[in-house]
């Protein structure tokens, strides 16, 4: 399955599955929870995934992101 990581600029997805309850309880803390619809906004290269939910804006970094999964929309 993809992860946050994987996403192209302006592509959304719906948060589907968080294996590491650490990682969860990390996501959940910046408000992405599994169920969540979001947006990419903007990749750096070797670094954070910026991402809207909702009407925030947040730069996941890429450690999170990769473990974080998602299914496109």
């Amino acid at each position: 399955m993809p992860t946050l990581d994987d996403l192209k600029v302006g592509h959304c997805a719906l948060i589907k599955h968080i294996q590491d309850p650490d990682v969860a309880t990390q996501a959940l803390r910046m408000g992405i929870s599994v169920g969540e619809t979001i947006t990419c906004l903007a990749r750096v290269p070797s670094g954070p995934t910026v991402i809207q939910r909702g009407g925030m804006e947040l730069a996941i970094g890429q450690a999170l992101s990769q473990q974080i999964e998602v299914e496109l929309q």
